[in-house]
């Protein structure tokens, strides 16, 4: 399937159905804004959304499209392959039977689409399969959204990869959006000429307000979000680094996130309670605050003056450019999204893989440096600016919509789409 030749360019849609694997996360974050700038293009939106979630949550994404939505079990791919050994029979029959087989979920998407009537389906994680399932059956197209990095060594492992994978998406896919360069490298050779196309994810940049000050007089804060459930955030290594600074320096670290921990007053998580430990042991635990979850980005990067984002299985990095949007400086890595995001010197300082050493260097040179983290935080705001815009990114994606739209996928009857795929 080439899909390299000059296909005519058929009109917009004027409703996408949007399945999302979460009604949280950095995925759904990204959808949420595209809904909301759709509308200025009238452009409608509908949603089914997989039930693992809380109330609240649900509530936005039903407030988002206006009540077009359904929510139901969705098929995840990467379970059974991110699990011990032991637990992926369990995890594998438990997914199969509240999906039934993926027939029951993929049934809901279709009665999705053809209650509101759906134009195309934008499925908006590699890792459920459903949309493109219901867009064969129903004859309509299928945007897939790879936001993560995939394959080997990566944060995200797939039971297909190489060229089943590309053999798997071509048929189920008129266009692949991938969010950075850097998970696009990752599958770029599994796939068809003219498939993928890059869209950066975008941010509301009018939301966050550079400062003209530090948070606090005589300290500086040097912060780092992501939950500390996600343990591919690499959060040892930042405590690593953060040992290695002159302790001199006026320095409160803080953790934003998800802490099950409660700031290490509750043990019982092996990871959290090493990582307590390895605090303590560095003698710097007075120095650490623990914010905890804040659900608004634009609160968290008002409160610290320098980012630090150790990860590098990012395949983006939606919040280094949302501290880019404060005006803040980032220290981060040369790998992944973040790599790819900050422009080292300009915006940020970046540091090798792994490499505490270098991350510690790179804080105290910004901690004892305030006029660098003005300008590098004033080169991150026109550079957020410029390339990570909301508007930026629904543009692109519209693009791709507009070529989505004569591709529609072939029609096909249900007995051959099945939970087969994934199994082996």
């Amino acid at each position: 399937m080439n899909l390299s030749g000059n296909e005519s360019a058929a009109s917009l849609p004027k409703m996408v159905l949007h399945v999302l694997n979460s009604p949280t996360g950095g995925a759904a974050l990204s959808t949420l804004g595209l809904i909301a700038e759709f509308r200025r293009h009238g452009i409608r939106s509908c949603a089914v959304c997989d039930t693992n979630g809380f109330q609240a949550d649900f509530n936005v994404i039903a407030e988002a499209v206006e009540g077009r939505v359904a929510f139901t079990k969705l098929y995840w791919t990467n379970h059974k392959i991110r699990s011990a050994l032991w637990k992926r029979p369990i995890q594998e029959m438990r997914q199969l039977v509240q999906t039934r087989c993926q027939w029951g979920s993929t049934q809901e998407i279709i009665a999705m689409a053809r209650q509101w009537h759906a134009d195309l389906i934008h499925t908006n994680t590699i890792v459920t399969s459903e949309g493109g399932f219901a867009a064969r059956r129903l004859g309509l197209p299928h945007v897939w959204h790879l936001r993560e990095m995939i394959g080997p060594g990566q944060p995200i492992r797939l039971p297909f990869e190489g060229a089943k994978f590309g053999a798997y998406l071509a048929p189920n896919c008129s266009k692949l959006i991938a969010n950075s360069e850097s998970s696009a490298a990752r599958v770029r050779a599994w796939l068809p000429p003219g498939l993928m196309e890059v869209v950066p994810n975008g941010i509301d940049i009018s939301r966050f307000h550079p400062r003209s000050a530090p948070v606090c007089d005589g300290r500086v804060i040097v912060g780092m979000t992501g939950n500390l459930t996600s343990r591919w955030k690499k959060h040892a290594l930042f405590v690593e680094a953060a040992s290695k600074v002159d302790r001199r320096l006026p320095i409160e670290w803080r953790f934003y996130g998800h802490d099950p921990s409660q700031g290490g007053t509750t043990p019982g998580d092996p990871y959290l309670d090493k990582l307590h430990a390895r605090i303590a042991r560095a003698g710097i635990a007075d120095r650490f605050v623990w914010p905890g979850f804040v659900a608004d980005p634009a609160q968290i990067m008002s409160q610290i003056d320098i980012l630090v984002h150790p990860a590098d299985g990012e395949s983006f990095g939606r919040v280094v450019v949302e501290a880019m949007a404060a005006g803040l400086p980032v220290v981060g890595v040369r790998g992944g999204g973040v790599g790819e995001i900050v422009r080292d010197g300009e915006t940020g300082l970046l540091a090798e893989i792994d490499n505490s050493q270098e991350l510690a260097a790179h804080i105290e040179r910004l901690v004892r440096n305030p006029q660098l983290r003005t300008a590098l935080g004033q080169a991150g705001r026109k550079r957020a600016e410029s390339t990570y815009s909301l508007e930026a990114c629904v543009a692109g994606v519209l693009r791709v919509y507009e070529q989505a739209m004569a591709r529609p996928l072939n029609r096909r009857t249900p007995a051959g789409d099945t939970a087969a795929h994934f199994s082996n």
